[in-house]
């Protein structure tokens, strides 16, 4: 894939796997198929250095806010849609977990959030978002990304920057509570007990808690006191 991301106010540009900010080539760490093994609903042996998706972190960063790019290409898995790996986020100092913010750059996505209950099980919200969509990731949800389309998905992010991501339950229970498969059947991850589950559109979940955004770098950099719920979560739920 090669394509201008933005123009402005970030020159950023996709030139096939490598990323080039204001005209430099930008660093990037690549999560192979061997490295998924464990979050899988089977796996491929022989195919281990396949690549599945691409991260690049730190493509702005100010006042710890960090904007990352990710791109996962359309492979198929053994019948699953590439995705992430999956994580949630530790609590803040507020005493409620890190939210985040996304954008779809390119392509289409399905994120499958989860949220742990006292009793063990989950509740599940899937969420279907297409190029130009913003989505607001809340506290408590652990999540994984996956492109559910032909082409290639590239996806924006924007998070505070002072903490680190939590993968032991995604690991521990072999993925996410549900497989997307090709086609779009989900296939039910039994290490899971489902209490719950939607089905969202980026909008209807970005209207329930109250987030709206057309394009998180362009804003962020005009109003960034619009984004410090990220650093500071109870700051969605305040009256």
């Amino acid at each position: 894939m090669d394509i201008v991301l933005y123009e402005k106010p970030i020159h950023i540009e996709l030139v096939g796997c490598n990323l080039f900010v204001e005209g430099k080539q930008h660093s990037k760490s690549v999560r192979l198929l061997g490295q998924m093994k464990k979050t899988l609903m089977r796996y491929t042996e022989g195919a281990a250095n396949l690549e599945v998706y691409y991260m690049y972190r730190d493509v702005y960063n100010k006042n710890d806010m960090r904007f990352d790019i990710t791109v996962i290409p359309a492979v198929e898995i053994s019948g699953e849609c590439a995705k992430t790996y999956g994580h949630y986020h530790p609590k803040s100092e507020d005493g409620l977990c890190y939210p985040e913010v996304y954008q779809v750059l390119e392509g289409s996505v399905v994120f499958i959030l989860q949220k742990k209950q006292q009793d063990e099980s989950v509740e599940v919200i899937i969420v279907h978002a297409k190029k130009g969509n913003t989505i607001i990731l809340p506290p408590g949800y652990g999540h994984v990304s996956i492109n559910n389309a032909e082409g290639d998905l590239v996806l924006a992010n924007l998070v505070y920057d002072k903490f680190e991501s939590v993968y032991d339950e995604y690991e521990d229970n072999k993925g996410a509570p549900y497989y997307y498969l090709k086609g779009g059947e989900l296939a039910h991850n039994t290490n899971y007990i489902v209490r719950k589950t939607e089905q969202l559109s980026a909008n209807e979940l970005n209207r329930r808690y109250g987030f709206s955004c057309k394009d998180i770098i362009t804003e962020f950099l005009a109003e960034p006191e619009k984004f410090a719920f990220l650093a500071k979560p109870r700051m969605m739920f305040k009256d």
